[in-house]
């Protein structure tokens, strides 16, 4: 619209530019020539060469300008155009992209639906399971608990003649066929488990326990804590298991050593070398030279110290001693008081063994 308003301004223009010339022409031809009192007289020249000039270079800008305009124009719908195609494409890509994310929304909803399905049902098998063992657990309880009441009546009878092999050996194998008979649905590894546990219950209560370390023991899980005086308990075990199982001749860094165990700040791991000869060290708690394929350090910063082997296990038994306490600290041991106390000692005679180099 705009570009013919134009045009037909400038049809206009030259138009009127054009009639203007003739008029001229003819003005200029009339008055060329005059007759005044009978005389032809020339009169002077009017100039209209500058007036024309003039508009004919407005002509020529103005023509100029709208063919600017018309580039700019058209300049302008090409931009329109590609930017209106742009927009297609882009609104087409989001749509895809926007199936895409909900289908993969879907296939992993349902992914995760099947997951759930079966993790529920390996619950529900886990604890069928974990309820069938529990009652195969009370009822060999219940068995041993009659076998025993069963064979202490028959110690404490008359025996009125020497029984022969065969005979002593009666209330074992009875235990063994009742046990069978009980659990004969049981697999054949899992009732040789069983019999062993027995034969093992069995060996551990003919243990002679010392009743003096048991009831400083269990007068220490009253209010069970880490420390040389905190119980009679642990002034025993440091006196006599775990300092001389931290005795070294580098006193200073074995005394730093116990005060990081008690603080649980301790890192122990080996040392990869590619030869021998490069672990060939100073024991940094010996003081000798010798094979140190371990090292250790003190809290998260702390320098790293190469130790030997024998160290290494001093220092480890020490460290799975406080870390059982710790677990009794927590309540994470759920075993009743003499199995504590024996696992107690278990770990002290590791200590032992450990500071023998056994």
């Amino acid at each position: 619209m705009m570009t013919m308003e134009r045009t037909s301004l400038v049809n206009a223009i030259e138009s009127l530019l054009d009639h203007r010339s003739d008029v001229s022409d003819a003005n200029s031809v009339d008055s060329a020539f005059s007759i005044e009192n009978g005389v032809v007289t020339t009169p002077e020249p009017i100039e209209h060469s500058t007036s024309s000039a003039t508009l004919l270079h407005e002509l020529q800008r103005v023509k100029e300008d709208l063919k600017s305009k018309d580039i700019e124009i058209q300049r302008a719908h090409e931009i329109r155009e590609n930017t209106d195609r742009e927009i297609e494409d882009l609104t087409a890509s989001l749509f895809e992209s926007a199936h895409s994310m909900v289908e993969q929304a879907k296939y992993a909803q349902a992914n995760a639906e099947q997951k759930l399905k079966t993790a529920n049902q390996t619950i529900d098998a886990l604890v069928l399971e974990n309820t069938q063992l529990k009652k195969s657990v009370n009822e060999l309880k219940e068995i041993i608990n009659n076998c025993r009441s069963s064979l202490i009546t028959n110690r404490s009878s008359p025996v009125t003649s020497v029984l022969s092999s065969t005979e002593q050996q009666q209330p074992e194998s009875s235990i063994r066929r009742i046990v069978r008979e009980k659990l004969h649905k049981r697999s054949s590894s899992d009732l040789q488990q069983s019999l062993s546990s027995i034969d093992i219950s069995t060996k551990m209560d003919t243990n002679v326990v010392d009743t003096v370390l048991l009831r400083e023991f269990a007068r220490w899980e009253e209010k069970p804590s880490i420390g040389c005086d905190s119980s009679a308990c642990m002034h025993r075990v440091y006196s006599e298991d775990i300092l001389p199982c931290l005795t070294f001749p580098n006193a200073d860094l074995s005394s730093r050593i116990l005060t990081a165990i008690e603080h649980n700040d301790v890192t122990m791991e080996t040392c990869h070398m590619r030869t021998i000869d490069e672990n060939m060290k100073v024991c940094s708690l010996m003081g000798d030279l010798c094979q140190c394929n371990y090292r250790i350090r003190l809290g998260e910063n702390g320098e790293w110290y190469p130790i030997s082997r024998l160290s290494r296990n001093r220092i480890a038994s020490v460290c799975d001693f406080f870390t059982f306490i710790r677990h009794v600290q927590s309540g994470l041991v759920k075993s009743d008081t003499r199995n504590r106390y024996n696992k107690i000692i278990e770990l002290r005679k590791q200590m032992a063994f450990a500071r023998l180099g056994l």
